[in-house]
């Protein structure tokens, strides 16, 4: 498909997205009483191909720039961050399945249709080599829309032959291989629905594991030349914006119910100021983004400078999101304080999706002042 086809396709899905909005808005409330984002809004977003934005073309996806999948995910956030939340983790994990070996692949696509990926990648879980792979035993605290996956990739730790850990890997594991526990009652962001899961030995081929070798050879120029640009971006940017986009969506429709309420709030300094924050904050991850795209069209050695001004800059914005979702809370005044107005569960689900470990600002900010100090910052997830 040629990008002006892939642009005009990815066009249309948000021209889909665009139009479930308003029902969203309508049943954003019972999606935090309910505890779930609904299953039918997931099929239809399903339908309209927002997750295959990130996925190949070979397997029936887009493979759009990840600006527009980033796009579809603001504004999905912008009147329910849960929705927003879910679909943008569901659709990064078709990205992150793509670099995947291509029977891993074939499996996953074999169930049609609403199969979703969820994930953990805390290391939860080890790994013991055994003839074609590994047996998996662990517990994983949290997993976004687990109850509506048939799939998991989950952090794990891969062992030597004496118990000693080598690796961090990522396994893939069907629905069959894990039990959902139903842990996840938070104050805020109910409706993401993340339980935790537990996987007790499992046996995981070697082809559905995604460890240090294989992070290597995406991140290589000669072997990432066989990979569309898509999957040339360095491995932990679109992992890490996934979590960023829908605050930065979410704190934009915090807004439009702020005005939406009292209109003349507009003027305040302070709430003018907030709203800029956000949006250049949006501006600084489209225009990384792009640059790292660019890079990976060209097939370009990762610039690891940029890549880590891009870490930064997400964290930023997920800080300056929140940040603003409470000056508007706080400019709104007594009509906000019911928890079903939309500022308020806005407010509320902010403070637990700024604790995702993706969004850590003083840990991130760290690896970038080491770095930018000409300090070794490792390895690492930056």
């Amino acid at each position: 498909m040629s990008e002006p086809a892939m642009a005009l396709a990815s066009d249309r899905v948000l021209d889909d997205v665009r139009a479930m909005l308003p029902e969203l808005s309508r049943g954003a409330a019972e999606v935090e009483l309910n505890g779930s984002v609904d299953a039918r809004v997931l099929s239809a977003l399903d339908r309209s191909g927002f997750f295959g934005l990130l996925r190949p073309v070979s397997h029936g996806g887009l493979e759009a720039d990840p600006i527009e999948f980033f796009r579809g995910v603001r504004l999905l956030s912008r009147v329910c961050l849960a929705t927003g939340w879910v679909a943008s983790l569901f659709g990064a994990h078709e990205w992150h399945l793509a670099v995947f070996d291509e029977r891993a692949q074939d499996e996953v696509r074999a169930g049609g249709p609403g199969t979703y990926l969820a994930s953990s990648y805390t290391p939860g879980g080890q790994l013991v080599p055994v003839p074609g792979g590994y047996r998996l035993t662990g517990r994983w605290r949290t997993s976004t829309g687990i109850a509506h996956a048939s799939w998991a990739l989950l952090g794990s730790l891969l062992l030597d032959d004496d118990g000693r850990p080598i690796d961090f890997v990522s396994a893939l594991v069907p629905a069959t291989d894990y039990v959902v526990e139903q842990t996840w009652d938070p104050t805020g962001l109910r409706g993401v629905g993340a339980d935790g899961l537990a996987v007790r030995d499992a046996f995981v081929p070697a082809y559905r594991t995604f460890g240090s070798t294989e992070r290597t050879q995406q991140q290589d120029i000669a072997s990432a030349a066989a990979l569309a640009p898509l999957y040339r971006m360095p491995y932990a940017t679109v992992h890490t914006h996934a979590v960023a986009a829908p605050l930065i969506g979410a704190a934009e429709g915090a807004y439009d119910a702020l005005v939406a309420d009292r209109p003349e709030v507009a003027a305040v300094p302070a709430v003018t100021r907030a709203l800029t924050d956000v949006h250049a904050s949006w501006l600084q991850l489209t225009r990384n983004l792009g640059t790292l795209h660019e890079h990976a069209r060209a097939n370009d050695p990762h610039d690891n400078g940029l890549a880590i001004r891009a870490r930064r800059d997400q964290v930023l914005a997920v800080e300056r999101s929140v940040r603003a979702i409470g000056v508007f809370l706080d400019a709104a005044g007594e009509e906000a304080l019911d928890r079903r107005h939309p500022l308020q569960r806005a407010w509320r689900d902010a403070q637990v999706a700024i604790t995702n470990a993706a969004n850590a600002v003083e840990e991130t900010l760290s690896i970038y002042g080491r770095w930018a100090y000409g300090m070794d910052i490792a390895d690492r997830w930056w």
